[in-house]
């Protein structure tokens, strides 16, 4: 028996089951098709999102510069999220995710970028929430597919209005809530105090998913069982280690985690490159490992080292060499 069998391994969204219940955030330049179907060959993740997407940008002409709505069959369940402060807009663009097939509909009311917020998006809304509660009804109003909120706890600490939102939430319309408990002003530092998902989840009906200061298999399952939460979400520390789903669910079964080996990491990134080059021209798929490698953990001797040979590289042929060169007396070390 697993320390963990007593902790939820599914929620439901409207109609869709989401197992298992540990799922991928969505995040900016990062979860693009090529690195959703990467996480889900590891295994261990339920859903995956695209990157946030503004609501003024769903239309034919602008999506002929960006593909953020293109996914493959192989990524379902997948959330598409929008972010806007226009609830007429928002709703205008929900129905266009709707009709690209998308299974959630996620509004964004948790980016705390200056550019986001600065035009009103984002967790600019959490100082508004009239003005949320109504693009919130308007979306809703507006598609058939299930809509979620992915929300922060406040602008700042004097303005904690996290309880408030999910249940006005609730009220609109929402099908299910994630939380990243930080506040705007804390961006990305100090401590997710993940209290306040328990809070949550005690004042709303609906599925609660916590987000933040997930870094190993460990930190998800025991953030899980304390909060109360029906899932966790995983940003950063899926860039980090791409296996973090699948070493939950080990866990969780009551096995050891796997360890990622030097050949497992050498594989995955010249994998995830040789799939950036299937999906775009060469500069991007070379842009998009040099922003994988700059966050994930090769926890080898001379780390630094390759990061900034790969960075320097001018093409791919000469960053394939490079992490090769890199990589090869591992891997003869243990052949």
């Amino acid at each position: 028996m697993s320390t963990y069998d007593n902790l939820p391994t599914s929620y439901q969204i409207a109609h869709l089951t989401i197992q298992p219940n540990i799922v991928l955030a969505p995040m900016v330049g990062v979860t693009d098709s090529v690195f959703r179907r990467l996480i889900l060959s590891l295994g261990g993740c339920g859903l995956v999102s695209s990157e946030m997407t503004s609501a003024s940008a769903v239309g034919p002409k602008a999506r002929n510069r960006h593909r953020q709505l293109d996914y493959l069959p192989e990524e379902r369940p997948i959330a598409i999220q929008l972010s806007g402060n226009e609830p007429e807009l928002v709703a205008a663009a929900a129905r266009t995710v709707e009709a690209v097939g998308a299974d959630i509909l996620d509004i964004n009311c948790g980016c705390p970028s200056p550019k986001v917020t600065g035009g009103g998006h984002g967790s600019a809304l959490l100082r508004d929430l009239p003005k949320m509660e109504r693009l919130l009804k308007a979306v809703c109003a507006a598609v058939q597919i299930p809509v979620t909120l992915k929300f922060r706890a406040g602008w700042d600490d004097q303005s904690l209005n996290y309880l408030e939102t999910a249940k006005m939430a609730e009220q609109a319309g929402v099908a299910a809530l994630a939380l990243h408990p930080r506040t705007r002003m804390q961006a990305y530092g100090g401590i997710a105090d993940w209290r306040r998902v328990a809070e949550v989840k005690r004042v709303v009906q609906i599925p609660v998913i916590g987000s933040g200061d997930v870094r190993d298999a460990a930190d998800a399952l025991q953030r899980l069982g304390e909060s109360g939460a029906d899932g966790v979400m995983i940003g950063r520390g899926a860039m980090h280690n791409p296996w973090i789903f699948r070493q939950i669910a080990r866990l969780r079964a009551g096995t050891t985690p796997m360890v990622v080996t030097p050949a497992d990491k050498h594989e995955l990134l010249t994998r995830y490159l040789e799939m950036c080059l299937e999906d775009m021209p060469e500069r991007l798929a070379l842009n998009k490992l040099k922003q994988l490698i700059g966050q994930f953990g090769i926890e080898l001797p001379g780390a630094a080292t390759l990061r900034e040979a790969v960075h320097r590289s001018a093409g791919v042929d000469e960053a394939r060499e490079r992490i090769d060169r890199f990589f090869a007396p591992h891997l003869e070390a243990v052949a």
